[in-house]
């Protein structure tokens, strides 16, 4: 059974249980009563509950709007972000400029000007509205062929304009993605756009008109490679139709990971690091009436204030061995595309990332779990083993977790540098709870204390790593 000290920990002195416990950074002997040296309480004493709560609440407040990528409400995130970095003393020389790894990426938004939907006749047929366009302006007169989008479709056979009737139990993001894909088989047989029957309360209606309202970054999982339409089942009974589809409109804007380095101390040691990272979008803001903003407070703006207390923490320090990267990821939500793309252009080379400890909703924990920390892939290395060793006698566990450990390694952005060779994991304090996703995911349902706890837990876990006393390996499977 763990102890804890909360009131002794938050205020920088810590009592062990039992055990020694090395210095880091000097060589200073630990009293016989066990506190922490002085050092460590320097970098605890940053890691405050105040400073937790001034850092969410700025995050994910309304003003922010949900930080969708690409959005005006997330280039204000980055850059808040890159002036703690800036405040904390890390240095963004491995930046493009100004903190920021930069990725111009196209944007699309869906034209406003309205669809020309008729039958041969030219008698208007009734629609919703345009989900999606294609590259170009589509003029069409002819037959439209139904097609079964519950079943398999086919691989070919499919020349002209389809459409049929959506029926599906998903939501949101998923749904999307789900309909996104059908456009990719459509095309490959041979169709040229897709009238999708839906509902008149379908949220698709609501998502069209958002789609005019904002330029958004496509994933490859959410990429519509045909026009789609969005009709009543009425409209799917006209045997023959004109139709006139405008093309969308493209942009590129400035897609920004925010860096920061910490530069180690050894000679040798410093040229591997230790990165410690968290996606800073979420999925903005729908024009509804009531609260229509999903400020994204545990998913994931308590691993982004993780991240900026870690680097306020370890900056008060003295200087690591290893150097330590910060970082912050646009475009998670859309598929890992940030960590992707860094992975890809990295500013730091990948075999030389000795660790990636990835923050992932740390704000609410499940029921018994208050000041533990799951790690996701626990038997792919021994990160969590030595993290663990290490806060484990300052009253935060670091365990395996029966279920997410094994199911969520693969679903957020340490999995961008696991694929790399990196041995690279999530670190998550909290639950799928029911505001995950949700206009409700607001800061002041987090667990502070919890929180702050947990940040703590991070910097004394990783304290060996920073140091050079000891470095994680990855599993032997054999």
């Amino acid at each position: 059974m763990v102890r804890y000290f909360s009131p002794l920990l938050s205020a920088g002195v810590v009592m062990l249980i039992g055990c020694p416990v090395a210095s880091y950074g000097r060589q200073e002997a630990v009293s016989t009563q066990g506190q922490a040296t002085q050092s460590q309480k320097v970098g605890l004493d940053e890691i405050t509950e105040g400073r937790v709560t001034a850092t969410i609440s700025f995050l994910a407040s309304d003003e922010l709007a949900g930080r969708a990528t690409g959005s005006d409400e997330f280039n204000i995130a980055a850059r808040y972000v890159a002036s703690r970095f800036r405040g904390a003393g890390l240095d963004g020389k491995l930046a493009d400029g100004d903190y920021f790894h930069v990725t111009m990426k196209p944007m699309v938004k869906t034209p406003s000007t309205p669809v020309r939907l008729a039958d041969a006749e030219s008698k208007p047929i009734a629609q919703f509205g345009l989900l999606a366009a294609g590259s170009e302006i589509l003029n069409y007169t002819g037959m439209v062929k139904p097609v079964d989008l519950a079943s398999e479709l086919p691989g070919s056979g499919l020349d002209g304009v389809v459409g049929g009737m959506l029926t599906t139990n998903l939501k949101g993001s998923r749904m999307i993605s789900q309909v996104a894909r059908m456009t990719n088989t459509l095309q490959e047989a041979g169709a040229k756009a897709l009238l999708l029957g839906v509902s008149d309360d379908s949220e698709l209606i609501q998502t069209s008109r958002e789609y005019q309202e904002k330029p958004r970054s496509e994933s490859a999982r959410g990429k519509f490679a045909i026009p789609v339409i969005l009709v009543p089942e009425s409209a799917l009974s006209s045997a023959s139709i004109q139709l006139e589809v405008p093309a969308a409109i493209v942009s590129e804007s400035p897609m920004r990971n925010v860096i920061g380095l910490l530069e180690g101390t050894d000679p040798e040691l410093s040229k591997e690091a230790v990165l410690f990272s968290a996606h800073l979008d979420h999925l903005g803001a729908k024009p509804i009436a009531g609260d229509g903003i999903f400020n994204g407070a545990d998913d994931d703006a308590s691993g982004v204030t993780a991240v900026v207390m870690l680097a306020d923490a370890f900056a008060k320090m003295p200087r690591p061995k290893r150097s330590l990267l910060f970082m912050t990821f646009w475009g998670e939500e859309s598929g890992l595309l940030g960590s992707k793309q860094f992975v890809e252009t990295p500013a730091w080379p990948l075999d030389q990332i000795r660790a990636n400890v990835n923050i992932e909703m740390i704000g609410r924990p499940e029921s018994g779990a208050r000041n533990k920390i799951w790690m996701t892939g626990w038997q792919e290395s021994d990160l969590g083993v030595v993290m663990n060793k290490a806060s484990l006698p300052f009253g935060v566990e670091i365990f395996e977790h029966p279920k997410f450990s094994a199911m969520l390694y693969r679903q957020s952005d340490n999995w961008s540098f696991a694929q790399k060779g990196v041995i690279a994991h999530s670190f998550s304090a909290g639950s799928l709870h029911s505001d995950y996703h949700q206009v409700d995911d607001e800061w002041d349902r987090l667990e502070i204390p919890h929180m702050t706890r947990v940040i703590q837990g991070l910097f004394i876990g990783s304290l060996p790593i920073a140091y050079g006393e000891a470095t994680p390996n990855k599993q032997n499977k054999n």
